[in-house]
């Protein structure tokens, strides 16, 4: 559902299938990603792992986290490390798109 919410905003989209997958498609196409959906709960490295690890190759990139636990809970970790946004699951297909809109820029 991310995937196809993302490219009805004409973003190109890659995915992972766990969060070591995540850092490496990451180092393979940093110049060319604008933004990440993050889930916080992932095989092999967590998201904040994987926040940690993609922010060192590209500082100011936009991350959106998602998860199932509240906000407070999951983005506790990120305070100060320059988390653009969080969305709750389970969410749809509007309020992501709207929640990627605002940390985007896309109207």
């Amino acid at each position: 559902m991310a995937n196809t919410c993302l490219k009805k905003l004409s973003f190109d989209v890659l995915t992972a299938d766990d969060g070591h997958e995540a850092v490496e498609i990451f180092k393979e196409h940093a110049d060319k990603i604008v933004g990440v959906l993050l889930d916080l709960t992932m095989p092999h490295k967590d998201g904040i792992q994987v926040f940690r690890e993609i922010r060192k190759l590209k500082p100011d990139i936009k991350v959106i986290l998602t998860s199932g636990y509240n906000e407070q809970d999951a983005t506790q970790q990120f305070v100060g490390k320059g988390l653009a946004g969080f969305i709750q699951k389970p969410y749809v297909s509007k309020d992501l798109i709207e929640k990627i809109k605002a940390v985007m820029g896309k109207r």
